[in-house]
């Protein structure tokens, strides 16, 4: 086993995105897609699960079924009675098909960027440029079949796929969901309040999509599980009607129109501003593995490597409130947590060094320096970007988003982001005034969730945060919320900051910031949903 341990890589049916349809949303996804029309077309069949249900419901003569793999395709056809296409779709799928069918119904492949065959992927990013849209690196493969769903109905025709939960709310499929919002008549996005994957933390969504002009009227249904699907029925379900182009993320639409209204508001009217305009968000350190380079202080102390280490944040846990200060440094290091990192200067000789160059030789008996991020350096022990900021922000959020101020002198790993406030900016107060019900429920609208329930910020999305601007914090607001969340008072916390600094200052009503704080429960409760509902 080796020594520093580095991260599995993606392998089987994970690499190539082969996550086949359960029955019950098979059958629920066919006859849905099936009220349209006969002629109905399933972009990349699989084994067919999806295919055999649509066969029970219409002709198989009027079924036109794709499928890349032919040992896939074999047995889609085996089970399904349809005659499958062994084609790469966007091969196949030419202009004298767009608009020729009453509906499609499938589930595309989630293929990364990097793992997607180049000769099937080119074909694809194609057609989205055709459509205006400007794919990149982290565009997945399933996108591009949801612009090529949309274009292979007529106008009234339905779409109904199995998508990654990613359609809501990453940055790569911004532009498809301003495409769905522009040329289709309604959209209903159905979640789940548990994992239909076995074993697999993806959360998915059925998209169900009627092509017409937009903009869109967008309405979102959840269900306990697959299996109750039976009692969906969409006309219940309140719509929001979208904007023209929109491309924003669609988690506020689980909320109710009002809410969403309000929130729209309060995004343009001044009182909150991006965070960008205070401070810049970066990642931490990129280590390239972070079993080697980052040690406890017993083991930096012990190996006499404290010399070449600087204070380090590898865990938000180690930072419990808004500050990170030298006593909590301290207390860390009692408890065994990882505070020291490898910061090796660019004028030490580690020949010269004999305890740095026994560490570094271990690493390289274990394969660190093979690692891409060290093979590129030029001394693969050489950490680059160790700089440390004025400020800590989550990246990875349970309950809420968190600044934290830093006056421990540490750096932090990329578990951690670090915050640099422009100049006149205090970060005391920035983090202070950030702790606020509006604050919150915009972190949950503008970040990202996975399958196991916690939300992620990335810098460009921190930096777009609406929060008060710090000049309108009092000075005193930082340590009275700091040592109310230190005592895991969270709610009198949120409950100082929204009255100092929301109402008393910028002037919201209380009804205002009841109803925000609802949104940022409901969708944070709906999300950590997802860790205990496996």
């Amino acid at each position: 086993m080796a020594k520093f341990a580095a991260k599995a890589a993606p392998e089987g049916d994970k690499l190539r995105g082969g996550y086949y349809t359960p029955q019950p949303i098979a059958r629920f996804v066919a006859e849905w897609a099936a009220q349209a029309g006969p002629r109905i077309l399933e972009p990349s069949c699989g084994d067919g699960a999806i295919l055999q249900e649509l066969a029970s419901v219409v002709s198989s003569d009027a079924l036109t079924a794709v499928e890349l793999l032919r040992v896939e395709a074999a047995k889609a056809s085996k089970r399904s009675g349809v005659k499958v296409r062994v084609s790469d779709f966007f091969g196949w799928f030419t202009p004298k098909q767009q608009g020729t069918f009453d509906a499609v119904a499938g589930n595309p492949p989630y293929i990364r960027f990097g793992s997607w065959d180049e000769a099937s992927r080119e074909p694809a990013l194609d057609l989205m440029r055709q459509q205006g849209m400007r794919p990149t690196k982290l565009t997945n493969a399933w996108v591009p079949f949801v612009v090529a769903s949309v274009l292979a109905v007529r106008p009234g025709g339905r779409v109904a796929l199995v998508l990654p939960a990613e359609l809501l709310q990453v940055g790569y499929a911004a532009a498809l969901r301003s495409y769905l919002v522009d040329n289709c008549s309604s959209v209903t996005i159905v979640s789940f309040q548990r994992l239909v994957f076995p074993g697999i933390l993806q959360e998915v969504v059925l998209l169900l999509a009627e092509r017409g002009q937009g903009p869109a009227e967008i309405r979102t249904v959840e269900v306990s599980n697959a299996s109750h699907l039976d009692a969906f029925h969409s006309a219940d379900a309140p719509a929001a009607r979208a904007r023209l182009h929109e491309s924003e993320k669609w988690t506020k639409y689980y909320l109710d129109t009002d809410t969403i209204a309000l929130l729209r508001k309060v995004r343009t009217d001044g009182r909150l501003l991006p965070m960008e305009r205070f401070a810049g968000v970066d990642v931490g350190v990129v280590t390239g593995r972070n079993s080697f380079f980052c040690l406890t202080a017993s083991e930096a102390r012990d190996r006499k490597l404290t010399p070449f280490t600087m204070p380090l944040v590898s865990r938000s846990m180690q930072v419990p409130a808004l500050s990170f200060t030298p006593d909590d440094l301290e207390k860390q290091e009692v408890t065994e947590a990882r505070t020291r990192l490898l910061a090796v200067s660019s004028d030490v000789d580690p020949r010269r060094k004999k305890a740095l160059a026994s560490y570094l030789s271990e690493g390289e008996a274990d394969g660190v320096p093979d690692g891409y991020k060290c093979r590129i350096r030029r001394n693969w022990w050489e950490v680059p970007s160790t700089w440390v900021p004025d400020g800590f922000m989550l990246r990875q959020i349970s309950t809420h988003p968190r600044l934290m101020s830093n006056s421990a002198g540490a750096t932090s790993t990329d578990t951690v982001h670090r915050v640099r406030v422009e100049p006149g900016v205090d970060m005391e107060r920035l983090a202070a005034g950030a702790f606020n019900s509006v604050t919150f429920a915009l972190a949950e609208i503008l970040g990202r969730s996975y399958g196991g329930g916690i939300l992620e910020l990335e810098p460009s999305e921190a930096g777009h945060l609406p929060m008060p601007d710090p000049a309108l914090v009092p000075g005193t607001l930082h340590r009275k919320v700091d040592e109310l969340v230190r005592e895991r008072r969270v709610e009198d916390a949120l409950d100082l900051v929204d009255r100092v600094v929301l109402m008393e200052t910028l002037g919201f009503t209380e009804d205002d910031v009841l109803t925000l704080r609802g949104a940022w429960m409901k969708l944070r409760d709906r999300r950590t949903g997802r860790s205990r509902r496996k």
